[in-house]
C-alpha cells in the first residue's frame, strides 16, 4: 500500500468521534476492551466493532494478555506516516494540509473556499468520506456533507461538477475515473489528481475487505 493510500485509510478510520476517544485513551496507556467499555460507557460489542477497524488499519496494536485483549497505540505507524508527510528541504510545505487546517475547525468546514485550488482540496477531503462501490441516495449525501457544513447543496453540486461524484437518478457513487479537463482547468488542479482518485478507491476497497 502506498503512503497516499495509507493516509486515506487512516483518515477514513479515525473520522469517528468514538474512535478518536478510544485513541485518546490508548495513547496514554494500554487498555483492555473491558476498560475501554467502562471508561466510555459503551457495550463490549460496540468496543469490539471499533477495535476491529482500528487494528485492521494498523492504528492500534492488539496483544493477548491471559484471557484479555490489550490495546495500545501503534506509534511506529504514526511516525512512519508523519515522516513521509515531510517534504524535502528544497520543496515548499504541502498546501493541502495548510488549507485543511485553515478551513476545518473541530471537524467542521467553517467556510467554502472561494479560490479554486483551495476549494478542490476541500472537495477532495470530503470525497474521502465516501466509500468506493457504494450507492448513496441524495438524502444520505446531504447528511454526510451537512455534518461538515450546512451548505451541503453547494458541496454536493461541486463534487458532481468536478466529476468526483457521479449522479444518476438521484443516486450518487464515487467516480471511477475523472472527466477530461480543459487545459485552463488542468492548470488550477493538482497534477496528481488522477493518482489521488485512484488511491481513494483502492484504499476504500482494501479497508472494506479487511472488515
Amino acid at each position: 500500500m502506498t503512503t497516499i493510500e495509507q493516509q486515506v485509510m487512516l483518515l477514513k478510520t479515525i473520522a469517528d468521534e468514538t474512535r478518536l476517544r478510544i485513541l485518546g485513551l490508548v495513547a496514554t496507556e494500554p487498555r483492555t476492551g473491558k476498560q475501554l467499555a467502562d471508561e466510555l460507557g459503551l457495550t463490549a460489542p460496540t468496543i469490539s466493532h471499533h477495535m476491529r477497524k482500528l487494528t485492521t488499519a494498523g492504528i492500534v496494536d492488539e496483544k493477548r494478555d491471559a484471557q484479555r485483549h490489550l490495546y495500545s497505540l501503534n506509534t511506529r505507524l504514526l511516525s512512519t506516516v508523519r515522516s513521509a508527510d515531510q517534504p524535502p528541504a528544497n520543496e515548499p510545505k504541502d498546501d493541502r494540509f495548510k488549507t485543511l487546517r485553515h478551513f476545518f475547525k473541530e471537524g467542521k468546514l467553517v467556510s467554502i473556499p472561494a479560490g479554486r485550488k483551495q476549494r478542490v482540496i476541500v472537495l477532495q477531503y470530503l470525497l474521502e468520506q465516501f466509500e468506493a462501490g457504494r450507492a448513496y441516495p441524495e438524502r444520505e449525501v446531504n447528511d454526510l456533507l451537512g455534518a461538515f457544513n450546512e451548505d451541503y447543496a453547494t458541496l454536493r453540486r461541486e463534487l458532481v461538477d468536478y466529476g468526483y461524484l457521479v449522479r444518476e437518478k438521484g443516486i450518487y457513487t464515487l467516480a471511477q475515473s475523472l472527466p477530461k479537463r480543459s487545459r485552463n482547468l488542468q492548470q488550477e488542479l493538482p497534477a496528481d489528481e488522477a493518482d489521488w482518485l485512484r488511491s481513494i478507491i483502492t484504499a476504500s476497497l482494501r479497508h472494506d475487505q479487511g472488515n
